[in-house]
């Protein structure tokens, strides 16, 4: 054979590996057309407005509606009121095993990795005696105000709080929780043996030490107003802010909730929510790791797993990572997961 033609082979041979390997940076601009509907957590909104941005290059007759929301909440809008979605993105990838496999995916995918922080400003009293020995102290201090995300519909709520329980044991002060949480709102905390239950109750009726908000975005602005000195918020959060002045501690990696290395620690933390119908539902603590699926009944389902396909390729983990989180390179295929889509397979490990 020609060795013009041979060169010219091995070219389109690497070609179309590289299509396979990297994804979706080498598409061409596709001509379909429709609305892709996304829920998302807010602390993603960054990553998912970048990832919505760069999917309009390659299908600019596409619209991508995203709703922003604490997981919690906006699952149970897909899974109680039948809302029509095609992605669903929670901050807590457990609340997708959970809630909606296999009624309403099949599939639930660990793509990112986030951890908690307290966030401050110049303003915020005493931030600048404020470390991770004392921050519990500092916070205790009559006249700070701590912006908390509601516990029953956003997993930055319960899992900040469920930390505040497990820093007991880390600090060896039985006092902590209590200081902070218990005795400035109506949520409760229940021993049992090496275990912990905490009640919240659809009233928080929290004090004036405490302002709560539905989601981990909406602490932010209270922050910024100085209407509270502390928040309890993704590190994500408080680095898209940084900018503004707001700065932030880092914990503890056991109470940061970032490592796996702790689960079976956090297994040991469980809360009851309840809703504005009086309904519990329980959740147990686990690492900040995001889940991310595509709904059985997607109106778009081709142009959702497309869109999945750009958020798990290489350019899809580089704007992760400018968004503050850490991807998870291959994504993960949760234990329940079935049937994911062939196009997603060469991103996940399963």
């Amino acid at each position: 054979m020609d060795k013009k033609i041979m060169a010219a082979i091995v070219i389109i041979i690497i070609a179309v590996v590289g299509v396979g390997v990297y994804g979706y940076s080498s598409y061409v601009a596709s001509s379909e057309s429709g609305t892709i509907t996304i829920y998302a957590a807010s602390s993603l909104a960054k990553q998912m407005n970048n990832t919505a941005a760069e999917f309009k290059k390659q299908h600019p007759n596409v619209d991508v509606q995203i709703q922003y929301g604490g997981s919690s909440d906006l699952i149970s809008q897909i899974t109680q009121l039948n809302k029509s979605v095609d992605i669903m993105a929670s901050a807590d990838y457990g609340l997708i095993d959970k809630n909606m496999i296999p009624n309403s995916t099949s599939f639930n995918l660990e793509f990112a990795r986030n951890e908690l922080v307290i966030a401050y400003t110049n303003n915020s009293k005493n931030s600048s005696q404020i470390n991770s020995t004392n921050w519990y102290e500092i916070l205790n201090q009559s006249d700070v105000k701590i912006g908390l995300a509601d516990p029953n519909s956003a997993p930055a709520g319960y899992r900040g709080v469920m930390m505040i329980q497990m820093a007991n044991s880390y600090y060896n002060n039985s006092n902590i929780f209590n200081d902070l949480i218990a005795s400035n709102s109506a949520i409760t905390s229940q021993a049992n043996g090496s275990s912990y239950v905490i009640s919240s109750p659809n009233n928080l009726n929290p004090t004036s030490k405490i302002v709560s908000r539905p989601a981990v975005s909406d602490l932010m602005p209270v922050l910024q107003s100085n209407s509270v000195d502390y928040v309890l918020v993704y590190k994500s959060d408080a680095e898209q802010q940084k900018s503004s002045g707001v700065k932030y501690m880092t914990l503890p990696p056991q109470l940061a909730l970032s490592n796996t290395t702790y689960e079976s620690t956090y297994k040991n933390y469980k809360l009851t929510q309840f809703s504005d119908t009086n309904k519990s539902k329980s959740v147990t603590l686990t690492p900040i790791v995001y889940g991310i699926t595509v709904l059985n009944n997607a109106p778009h389902r081709d142009l959702a797993i497309q869109f999945l396909q750009l958020l798990l390729s290489p350019a899809g983990n580089k704007i992760t990572q400018d968004s503050y989180q850490d991807p998870i390179v291959p994504a993960i295929a949760t234990n329940g997961s079935t049937n994911i889509p062939q196009p997603l397979q060469q991103y996940v490990k399963q």
